[in-house]
């Protein structure tokens, strides 16, 4: 019995709980005829966000209400990828980039509470056909040359 009165009225061992959670906020992003769903978990909130397919840009508006930001953002490879770009407020920061086949997995700090305004920008967008089109085009390349040659046959006949 003591024992478990000694675990229950003890503090966690790793710290307050409160101090290492985060909002979560999944972004829904609907282009190119998709939905994807961008995961962040953030010690501020994200108040808005744009995205524009031709700059392949992810624009996210921050309030945060801490000194020291930390956020974590999940994003489809299939929406923007390859070499990324960070500007935070318009001026550049380098965060941490991590990815496997399906997502980057991007984990920015920046001090200062406030409203700030975060720019995610990739060198692809919607990369899933750009690996599709040349099998997209061989296969009409070999549809052409086929039927032209079966038109051949038509009129020699």
């Amino acid at each position: 019995m003591i024992i478990f009165l000694v675990i229950a009225i003890s503090p966690p061992a790793f710290g307050l709980i409160s101090e290492k959670t985060g909002l979560a906020q999944d972004l829904s992003i609907e282009t190119g005829g998709y939905n994807f769903e961008v995961k962040t978990t953030s010690s501020y909130d994200i108040t808005d966000y744009e995205f524009d397919s031709d700059d392949k840009r992810l624009t996210v508006f921050i309030s945060s209400t801490v000194k020291n930001n930390l956020g974590e953002f999940q994003i489809p490879k299939n929406l923007i990828n390859g070499n990324f770009t960070f500007f935070l407020n318009d001026k550049e920061i380098f965060p941490n980039v991590k990815s496997n086949e399906k997502i980057s997995f991007i984990t920015i700090e920046f001090p200062g509470n406030g409203t700030h305004k975060l720019d995610i920008i990739g060198t692809t967008y919607l990369p899933e056909f750009s690996e599709v089109l040349p099998l997209v085009l061989a296969m009409s390349m070999f549809g052409i040359l086929f039927l032209n040659k079966i038109r051949k046959k038509l009129f020699i006949n």
